[in-house]
């Protein structure tokens, strides 16, 4: 009976040392921390048709948005060999400087149309009413939707690899 007892509670202290002590499951902030993780990755994948002088990777976020404060934690210093910048609600002079533009709400302003600024959000419906990537929820994972037509328009290309992760968006005025 002894040996038994003890068994349990050396197998019992074995499973708490193995178990680390923050889980995923319940980091309320995963989300976010995966989106800016994803942000930071997709640069790999793109290519943009006029950055070829330029010295810093430009991401223009609110600094309220969950997304960017996560962004800040990675303490990324570079993207694609350039310094990296968070820009923090840019004007519509810099906002065409961006070269990824994450939107917390809202649709694209006409004023991006045919301009080589990536475009991003969570906004449910932010795919399908113009935007280039809209991440949402599928389950418990965190997906992505694409605009082929929004990236075409800006003179983007896409990775064939990145192409086969995303779910394709059909555009509002295409749906009939």
């Amino acid at each position: 009976m002894r040996k038994f007892v003890k068994q349990k509670v050396i197998f019992i202290l074995l499973m708490a040392c193995m178990t680390p002590s923050v889980s995923f499951a319940t980091d309320v902030d995963f989300e976010y921390k995966l989106k800016a993780l994803y942000i930071t990755r997709l640069a790999d994948f793109i290519i943009w048709p006029d950055t070829a002088n330029r010295k810093t990777f430009k991401i223009c976020i609110d600094a309220t948005d969950k997304v960017a404060a996560q962004l800040k934690a990675l303490d990324i210093k570079r993207i694609l060999n350039r310094k990296l910048e968070l820009v923090d609600k840019p004007g519509s002079l810099v906002i065409k400087q961006c070269d990824f533009l994450y939107l917390s709400a809202g649709k694209v302003a006409p004023l991006l149309e045919n301009t080589a600024v990536f475009t991003l959000s969570s906004h449910p419906g932010f795919a399908e009413q113009g935007g280039m990537i809209e991440f949402y929820l599928d389950q418990t994972k965190v997906r992505m939707k694409v605009n082929l037509k929004a990236v075409n328009k800006a003179g983007i290309k896409l990775s064939s690899k990145l192409e086969r992760l995303l779910k394709v968006a059909v555009p509002l005025e295409e749906d009939d």
